[in-house]
């Protein structure tokens, strides 16, 4: 076979063989380019009848541009949308409370909006009546015993308020997760199981599983119907420092120093890694938009927008923020 086709005898049939390729070639080519004539006729016949639906529904040659423009923008991810307006603060609005001795460090705000709950370095934590304007409880260490063994014991780094106004979670230096009655600031019961500090704590909408994140690079999910202990979930490579989490069973946490989000679909067991860029300093914050999206903010000042298959939809460069993004 080999001398069959390196003979010299057999040139012409090689020619002819070459010419019909050439030839089929050119006929795929054609086909092909057809292919490519109705695509745009179709699609040009699509934006005819869509410019007459915007014509047949009465608005202007100047609405009719504005909105394609905007279509425009949505399809090139360039849609730029005024999501709030600026406050205006006034300052008989202003109420200022110090009831820390030393800095605050975290806070939270019942569902009903009417109850603010902060914690900070000397141990307390406090609970606010917004609209009375006052202090209405104080959980704090004191020096001669009574209750003392009931409260933290150092800095508190992170304070959560159930969705159903139950409970206050509180967690910090001891790596002690506590509980306590939102109302009556009463303690109800201690976890333990984190082996560093905790840093970070949320709850599941409308129901009372709490996660919490900690520097052992650890998250866990608690149940305080059950009062106990779910699940422990382990894939970050550096202490969790900010943790979020909406109405589904997925919590998104940011892992710091090993610059990286992950987001945690319980039910399914399983973990979505979301990696910064290669300048990325680190991840500091995170906060989930919807059970799809969320955003994470770096030291580095760049924030990011992130879709749960795994895709980059957008950054925002450094030139946004002077300085470290923390919440």
């Amino acid at each position: 076979m080999p001398a069959f086709f390196l003979s010299s005898t057999k040139g012409p049939p090689r020619k002819k063989m070459a010419s019909k390729r050439v030839a089929i070639g050119n006929d795929r080519m054609s086909d092909a380019s057809e292919g490519e004539y109705e695509i745009e006729d179709i699609a040009r016949l699509k934006a005819k009848e869509y410019l007459q639906k915007l014509h047949d529904s009465g608005k202007t040659e100047e609405e009719i541009g504005e909105t394609l423009k905007e279509d425009a923008a949505i399809k090139s991810g360039t849609l730029r949308r005024q999501l709030a307006d600026l406050a205006e603060l006034r300052d008989e609005e202003e109420v200022l409370h110090k009831a820390h001795r030393f800095t605050p460090l975290c806070v939270a705000i019942s569902p009903c909006g009417r109850y603010v709950v902060s914690s900070g370095k000397e141990s307390s934590i406090v609970k606010y009546d917004i609209s009375a304007r006052k202090v209405v409880g104080t959980i704090r260490r004191t020096k001669n015993g009574g209750d003392d063994q009931k409260a933290h014991h150092g800095h508190i780094f992170a304070v959560a308020i159930s969705s159903d106004g139950k409970y206050i979670a509180s967690g910090g230096y001891d790596a002690v997760l506590k509980i306590w009655d939102f109302a009556t600031l009463n303690h109800v019961r201690d976890f333990k199981g984190h082996r560093a500090p905790i840093t970070a704590l949320c709850f599941q909408l409308k129901t009372n599983c709490l996660f919490s994140a900690s520097r052992d690079r650890s998250v866990k999910l608690w149940d305080l119907d059950q009062m106990g202990l779910v699940d422990t979930m382990y894939g970050h490579q550096d202490a969790v420092v900010a943790i979020n989490a909406l109405q589904k069973q997925r919590v998104v946490t940011a892992g710091r120093q090993d610059r990286s989000c992950r987001l945690w679909k319980v039910e399914d067991e399983s973990q979505l890694l979301f990696n910064g860029y290669s300048a990325c300093v680190s991840m500091d914050c995170v906060a989930m938009l919807n059970d799809e999206h969320f955003v994470s903010g770096s030291a580095d000042g760049t924030e990011f927008a992130v879709v749960d298959n795994n895709v980059l939809v957008f950054a925002l460069p450094s030139s946004n923020h002077c300085s470290t993004i923390l919440a």
